[in-house]
């Protein structure tokens, strides 16, 4: 009885045992990722509102900004973070919170 006691005991603790998931190296840190998602939304109404009133053709001249470059990330770390956070919608709605509200303390600023 004892070692059906002490059986159940141990399966217990272990099947109690938190599964915490690591992140993966090439996912960005929450808050630079914040940072990321504010400036490409900026960098996208820029271009789409065409602040500067320039043809379609010369958009790229014009519009030279890079997301990635400025953040000092790649595409790919952009990429696999999107993924990474898109598969948690509840993190990902509180990212996006944290965008909107840096993106209304920038609209403040002007």
């Amino acid at each position: 009885m004892k070692q059906t006691i002490l059986f159940l005991s141990i399966v217990f603790i272990v099947s109690c045992k938190q599964n915490v998931e690591e992140i993966p190296k090439d996912v960005i840190d929450k808050e630079k990722f914040i940072e990321v998602l504010k400036d490409k939304a900026l960098a996208e109404a820029a271009l789409n509102v065409n602040v500067k009133n320039v043809p379609g053709e010369k958009f790229d001249s014009v519009y030279n900004f890079s997301v990635y470059k400025e953040n000092d990330i790649t595409k790919a770390q952009y990429d696999s973070t999107m993924k990474y956070f898109s598969s948690r919608p509840g993190e990902f709605k509180e990212l996006m919170e944290s965008v909107l509200e840096k993106l209304n303390v920038e609209k403040a600023k002007r």
